[in-house]
């Protein structure tokens, strides 16, 4: 493309934000229009931004090229297919949509238009995580045994919107919202897909109406068993995650946030730290986020398939469901 991509942005909600922030940072990228049903009050943009609270406008708009969905889960699959039918590429938040049907219409919806679908599955994008596939398809550690996965993400209530806790909107709890990601990031690793074999789930939080705590066990086609482990609590923000990859030769230790460590049994640990001393625990998800959007624009601009396409993305979904349909919280 040689003209100035032209994008716009359809929610300006907690994630909305870090995008908006991403996007101003890519070169030859404009951004044309934003939708926000509930805009914060005072708030104003540059005069040659189309601001609407009606996301339809965005994706009917004839001049915008691509579109960066940030909308509540239930409405990715309608916003997402509108986009895709009026000749848009789509950029679109986990999950692709809160069923896994949805989500497999999106993905055909992609291919009959011929139009970019990506999923941001921004773990993909981790330093930590790219190095650790690095060395898995090197054989450093010899062939996968076994893998254990876990994230932790202390959560203060009153920072999300209602519909984070609303098992209808969201499509569930922590299971949709976090061990998705983990389920994505070990199949990615492996370049396997994962089958469902069980696994369970909790509500720790008082007056909870979705699962915050789950444990799902998987297996692949060549027989490694894969355990994830995903947990919401309340309190000061943060995230703590850590995967465990043990191998023929060795073993790694993944944090995605920090660093990648393995060895040889009997050998001594090696580390790779996966970002700048300087930079602050709380700044290092935007690296992954803003990765994968110049990913989306990157593979627009050279009409190629970029990393974490949607179709790449359904094993993790289907893994997703099978969870809801064959588990309830206790």
């Amino acid at each position: 493309m040689t003209k100035s991509l032209q994008v716009g942005l359809i929610g300006l909600g907690k994630i909305g934000r870090v995008h908006w922030k991403n996007l101003n940072d890519i070169p030859d990228l404009r951004v044309a229009a934003i939708a926000e049903k509930h805009p914060q009050a005072g708030e104003s943009f540059p005069a040659d931004i189309t601001v609407t609270s009606d996301w339809r406008e965005v994706v009917e708009h004839p001049e915008i090229d691509a579109v960066v969905i940030c909308l509540p889960h239930s409405l990715h699959a309608a916003c997402a297919e509108a986009a895709l039918r009026n000749g848009k590429h789509v950029f679109l938040e986990k999950p692709l949509a809160t069923n896994l049907q949805d989500a497999r219409m999106l993905v055909k919806c992609a291919a009959e238009v011929g139009r970019i679908l990506m999923a941001n599955m921004t773990h993909r994008f981790y330093p930590p995580l790219q190095k650790a596939r690095e060395l898995l398809q090197a054989g450093t550690i010899g062939n996968v045994i076994s893998v254990r996965d876990y994230c932790m993400e202390i959560i203060d209530r009153s920072d999300f919107p209602s519909w984070f806790f609303d098992p209808v909107i969201a499509g569930g709890g922590v299971v949709i919202t976090d061990s998705i990601h983990l389920l994505d990031r070990v199949s990615w690793l492996l370049s396997e897909p994962l089958s469902f074999v069980g696994g369970s789930s909790r509500r720790l939080m008082p007056d909870s109406n979705v699962e915050d705590c789950a444990e799902i066990l998987c297996t692949t086609p060549s027989g490694i068993p894969v355990t994830i482990g995903s947990f919401f609590f309340s309190g000061n923000k943060a995230w703590g995650d850590g995967l465990t990859i043990f191998g023929t030769k060795g073993m790694m230790t993944v944090g995605a946030w920090s660093h990648v460590e393995w060895n040889l049994y009997g050998g001594e640990k090696q580390r790779e730290d996966g970002y700048d001393s300087g930079l602050p625990a709380h700044a290092r998800p935007r690296v992954g986020h803003r990765a994968a959007l110049a990913e989306f624009v990157s593979a627009i601009r050279d009409n190629r398939v970029p990393e974490a396409e949607a179709g790449t993305v359904l094993n993790a979904q289907e893994m997703v469901e099978i969870f809801y349909e064959r588990t309830k919280p206790t």
